[in-house]
């Protein structure tokens, strides 16, 4: 993170979580993305859709759940329909309307000026409501990479945009570990390294710029990379922080209360959970814009995400723009010095002078 904020941004978001960039979204907005969001059939619950393909992630909670998901796969895929159904009336995944607008108006009104790093892939959205009755994902968690997105970074970006006040009386806030408060924080990008580690090698899984192409992954390829001891030994890392933030930690994370219509950022790499809604009289309403930073790593970014576009946005935080593609953000097309290290660049070595001749 320190590479991707200004030294300022970096130090609020290290100390407090957080970052609040003190920006207001115009009140028209706010009620447009509720309008359409409450437009949405009242089961719509996206989720779900994540747990093909990610299976084997079930044995982090255990032996026992592993082996459920492992010996009764149908079954596995109900409780994680019916884990996700408690937990949300709606969840709604990529519909890609607002973030050109939603950007923009950030940029216009300084969003640029946190960034130490050029450019951000606006990824995907998501809408989540719930009502009193459906307790939210309240568990103290990280986001863990799963291979539908598959580039995923430590140092991933959510704008956070609470569409109704979240505060002591209505509830509905999201605690957050800060960094500062543990040093508790996987090393994901780890996960890029070892991606490149074992597909790199495999001719058949790369485009014609020899970066990683996800979709040329054939599922035989993939049950290796997951079986492979660096991948495993990065799970394993997970649920032991997991573990531990659970455990020593739940007195630290920190809650505060965010009015509707005012973005604040944070990443779901810290650890964080939300907390439970209470008012019986409107739903808690949130819109979150996942942004990734660029590295100087060879994988090509997905186009698709449950058949709905994704990646095809890109911000320029110097420029203050944002540029919206007709394929997802082609990283081939961005110039080295323009993209985060992932790989620690080469120094130059000095050399020794020459010994002086004796007179």
């Amino acid at each position: 993170m320190i590479d991707v904020f200004t030294e300022a941004a970096f130090n609020t978001y290290y100390t407090r979580g957080y970052i609040d960039p003190g920006i207001d979204l115009p009140p028209a907005l706010v009620e447009e993305m509720r309008q359409h969001y409450g437009g949405q059939p009242d089961t719509r619950n996206d989720y779900p859709q994540y747990y093909k393909k990610n299976e084997h992630q079930a044995w982090l909670e255990g032996r026992v759940v592993g082996l459920i998901s492992t010996l009764m796969p149908r079954y596995s895929e109900r409780m994680v329909e019916k884990l996700y159904g408690e937990s949300y009336n709606r969840a709604v995944h990529g519909e890609q309307v607002f973030i050109q607008r939603l950007v923009t108006h950030m940029l216009e009104q300084g969003f640029g000026r946190l960034f130490r790093t050029r450019y951000l892939v606006a990824s995907y959205d998501i809408y989540l409501g719930n009502d009193h009755l459906h307790r939210s994902f309240t568990d103290i968690h990280s986001d863990i990479p799963n291979f539908h997105h598959f580039y995923e970074t430590e140092s991933d970006i959510t704008i956070y945009v609470p569409l109704v006040d979240v505060n002591a009386a209505n509830g509905g806030r999201l605690a957050i570990l800060p960094e500062a408060r543990s040093k508790l924080k996987v090393p994901g990008n780890v996960l890029l390294k070892i991606l490149e580690q074992h597909f790199l090698a495999r001719p058949h899984c790369l485009d014609a710029n020899g970066y990683i192409d996800p979709d040329r992954i054939g599922q035989a390829d993939m049950d290796s990379f997951i079986k492979g001891r660096p991948y495993q030994d990065l799970m394993q890392n997970y649920k032991t922080s997991t573990a531990l933030a659970r455990t020593y930690y739940g007195d630290e994370f920190v809650m505060a209360d965010w009015a509707k219509g005012r973005p604040v950022i944070f990443t779901n790499k810290n650890f964080h959970a939300a907390e439970s809604w209470r008012n019986e009289n409107m739903h808690r309403e949130i819109y979150m814009l996942r942004l990734l930073p660029v590295y100087d790593c060879r994988i090509r970014l997905k186009d698709k995400l449950h058949g709905r576009l994704f990646n095809h946005h890109l911000i320029d935080t110097r420029e203050g723009v944002v540029h919206r593609f007709d394929e997802a953000v082609d990283f081939s097309r961005i110039p080295a010095e323009d993209k985060l290290e992932l790989h620690a660049r080469p120094v130059a070595r000095a050399t020794r002078p020459a010994a002086t001749a004796a007179a």
